[in-house]
């Protein structure tokens, strides 16, 4: 009886330590999985309303000009194409999930004519083809610093993303890719999201790990058919 017992205080004690041990790890793990799955969820968020402003884009002229005034683009009947796309995205009910920083955060748009599988112009005409909402803070890091004045999408770079072949003839329209069918003379709409993500527990461990905020940043294509190449009438 007296070695039963022993041995049951024993067990118990050999318990108390393997949990004291595994613990802080399954801890760590639950933290992290909560951190990651926080981060996962906004990107999904980023991506979805991304796609909704790209696709709204996609279907008005991004040569109608902004109208007078600051303020008010999501609620006037009116259009302007950049601020009523951004609209999708940080107007009141559409997004209730993502609440962007207008001191950290940005949406950006970029409109693309592609003639004979080259982007031959990029709107807006600013010098670097990208409208910003809220002040080229797709310029600078979660901190504030200057990170880079080079978009994020490059027009080489675009070309790559939708997988456009090496041109074998000259420029003109319409020019139908060789085989395919497909039109080598169309435009496109890029519609990106960049979001700073606060770590919700911002454990000190976690954040050696994770930067605090975490950069995020998601992005959609949509066909533009407003600036589509079209072809030159004969005289």
């Amino acid at each position: 009886m007296r070695k039963f017992f022993r041995s049951s205080v024993q067990n118990r004690g050999q318990s108390f330590v393997e949990l004291a041990i595994v613990l802080p790890l399954l801890l760590f793990l639950l933290v992290g999985f909560v951190e990651v799955g926080a981060i996962i969820y906004h990107y999904l968020s980023m991506l979805d309303v991304a796609r909704e402003a790209a696709r709204f884009a996609s279907e008005h002229d991004p040569a109608v000009l902004e109208g007078p005034g600051v303020g008010g683009y999501c609620e006037d009947d009116e259009l302007h194409f950049y601020h009523d796309s951004a609209c999708v995205i940080v107007g009141a009910g559409f997004n209730p999930n993502l609440n962007l920083n207008p001191a950290t955060d940005d949406v950006t748009i970029s409109v693309f004519t592609i003639d004979d599988n080259i982007v031959t112009d990029r709107l807006p005409n600013d010098g670097d083809g990208v409208w910003s909402l809220y002040a080229e803070n797709w310029t600078r890091n979660c901190d504030g610093t200057l990170n880079s004045t080079t978009p994020f999408m490059e027009d080489s770079e675009v070309e790559t993303i939708i997988d456009l072949p090496t041109p074998t003839t000259g420029a003109g329209t319409p020019t139908p890719s060789a085989g395919s069918g497909a039109p080598q003379d169309k435009g496109r709409v890029l519609v990106e999201v960049y979001y700073c993500h606060d770590q919700l527990l911002n454990l000190p461990i976690l954040s050696q790990l994770l930067a605090n905020p975490v950069p995020l940043h998601a992005y959609a294509f949509m066909p533009a058919p407003a600036v589509a190449p079209t072809a030159t009438p004969l005289p």
